[in-house]
């Protein structure tokens, strides 16, 4: 058993924490914008706003994208991209403002008394440099290299890793995203900062990671009394992990006030909007008031879709060698005609590789697949057509899933075409305008290509793409875990008219239980490649029988938003 990591003095320690209370971050009336071109006026993107972080507080800062909470957040930490400038207002930070100061003197402010934590660790990270060498260059300048050396395993200790020799000696690419996200934090704390900006520092990371992640961070602040602005748009997060919140739209803040009172009794409509968005919030699909099915059970029928003992291993490198790693270890599945089937389970646990299985884009070392009876693996090349045609696959991010070079329309006509052949021009552009209509779109978005287009709007074009085909089976792998809550919602509400109007059976593969538990009857729980639970999803959910569920569902943000 691995020991507990020794938690560490840090400088900041020593010196004792800023006392309770006392400002770490004053913000005010701050106006950001972009640099004027050609003598033209600056044009605002955050407009006239002030928050305050006192020492030892964590406070939200809340809103969707395009809210402008992240180029607030940048203000502060002094990290706004070239085009855009702080325009009016001033900030204040660890008891000097910042606004008023050359750009030498406040950079070198700004890098002692803030420390920043990204969404995602890995692009936070350089892959070709060991961890020893990114801690180095976090040190102040002119640490000499066997004190830099013992500085870097004193902040890896004081973060949680207890394996600090082999993380030092680590790329970024050898640890999992839980560790990468305690090094960044450790880099974030090397010159002992009176701030910590974390912006959407979870995001990216399984829900019982996050947990860690944020009590990480929760010890942090009120060990060394830093003061903590946490970006985020999850408001499960926002609620669990914070004492005040400030709630961003447009560039403005709309609402702020203690945490319990913004959420538990929300002033401004939009705040109403983000809490009514929340997935723990909304009524599973399945269910009426009284617990009842909303659609009476059809005859017991034969399963669609079977999964039998299958096995699935690859080969992996690491540092120390190669090494078999086993991704499915005899799984089984089976899922009926019209059914919805919740597939989760952590990064790692093999739940997108069945998928891939599934639809064809892995093989398996031994086990059976069939469709309708018929195991995958005796179909003709016709059986292997039609397949290809009643499976389709709905993926997570819908900006690379989407070929940028052609229109919504060329998206949507290509597997018409194909498998359609007899289609004539006119058949084949009337059925682009019908699945736009499906999924709500405006017909005049076919002539977009995908970077003219919101996610959201992106998801709905990969799930008309999906539907062009008339599929019986739709795959949805993390299908709204890129986009905001209200975003989520729409398209989570959208997959549910679907498969009520088309009658489709789906496969839904998610990290996120809160949003299996609105969109699919039945779970199963898959961890490390192996089944570990599985029933009716209510069931799962409120009495789990495995340690591993009941710490899933435990980690789950939010709770408390449930029933507040």
């Amino acid at each position: 058993m691995t020991a507990a990591p020794r938690m560490i003095t840090l400088a900041s320690e020593l010196l004792g924490p800023v006392p309770a209370d006392e400002h770490v971050l004053q913000v005010d009336d701050l106006t950001v914008g972009l640099r004027p071109v050609a003598g033209d006026s600056a044009e605002s993107i955050v407009d006239g706003v002030s928050l305050t972080v006192a020492a030892g507080r964590a406070v939200g800062l809340v809103g969707e994208s395009g809210s402008g909470k992240t180029l607030t957040a940048l203000a502060v930490a002094g990290l706004l991209p070239s085009a855009i400038q702080v325009v009016g207002g001033r900030i204040e930070l660890a008891g000097r403002e910042v606004t008023g100061l050359g750009e030498r003197d406040a950079r070198a402010h700004l890098a002692a008394s803030v420390g920043v934590v990204f969404q995602n660790p890995t692009a936070s990270l350089n892959p070709r440099m060991r961890i020893a060498a990114q801690l180095r260059e976090a040190l102040p300048a002119g640490t000499i290299r066997r004190r830099a050396r013992e500085r870097s395993a004193d902040l890896l200790r004081a973060v949680g890793i207890a394996d600090v020799h082999k993380t030092l000696g680590a790329f970024p690419h050898e640890l999992s995203g839980g560790l990468n996200q305690r090094v960044v934090i450790a880099m974030a704390l090397a010159r002992d900062p009176k701030l910590l900006v974390a912006d959407e520092p979870t995001t990216a990371l399984d829900v019982s990671v996050q947990a860690q992640v944020l009590d990480l961070i929760d010890e942090l602040r009120e060990r060394l009394g830093l003061g903590v602005l946490l970006v985020s748009h999850d408001i499960g997060v926002v609620s669990d992990r914070t004492d005040h919140v400030y709630v961003m739209s447009g560039g403005r803040i709309v609402e702020s006030g203690p945490t319990a009172e913004v959420l538990g009794d929300p002033h401004h409509a939009y705040t109403r909007r983000l809490l009514a968005a929340t997935p723990s919030r909304l009524e599973p699909v399945g269910v009426a008031e009284r617990g009842q099915p909303v659609v009476e059970p059809a005859a017991p029928v034969a399963d669609q879709l079977e999964v039998r003992d299958v096995r699935r291993t690859f080969t992996v490198r690491g540092s120390a060698g190669r090494a078999r790693h086993v991704a499915l270890d005899g799984v089984d599945l089976f899922v009926t005609k019209g059914q919805a089937i919740g597939l989760v389970g952590e990064s790692g646990s093999g739940k997108t590789t069945l998928a891939r299985i599934i639809v064809g884009l892995e093989r398996v070392d031994s086990g059976v697949v069939s469709y309708e009876g018929n195991p995958l693996a005796r179909h003709t090349r016709a059986q292997r057509r039609q397949w290809r045609r009643e499976v389709q696959y709905v993926f997570q991010d819908p900006y690379s899933s989407l070929d940028p070079r052609l229109t919504v329309d060329r998206t949507l006509r290509e597997p018409l075409e194909i498998n359609f052949p007899g289609l004539s021009r006119g058949d084949v552009a009337a059925r682009v305008d019908s699945l736009l209509d499906e999924v709500e779109l405006p017909r005049a978005f076919r002539d977009r290509h995908p970077s003219e287009l919101s996610g959201g709007q992106r998801q709905r074009v990969g799930i008309a793409r999906a539907l062009a085909t008339e599929p019986s089976v739709i795959i949805a792998d993390e299908p709204v875990s890129a986009l905001d809550l209200s975003v989520q919602a729409r398209i989570l509400r959208l997959l549910a008219r679907l498969r009520i109007e088309r009658n489709l059976t789906y496969l839904f593969i998610s990290h996120d239980l809160a949003v299996v538990r609105y969109l699919c009857e039945d779970l199963v729980v898959l961890r490390e490649g192996s089944v570990v639970e599985r029933g009716p999803t209510e069931d799962v959910l409120e009495r789990p029988a495995s340690p591993y569920t009941r710490a899933l569902v435990d980690a789950i943000p939010g709770r408390a938003l449930v029933r507040s």
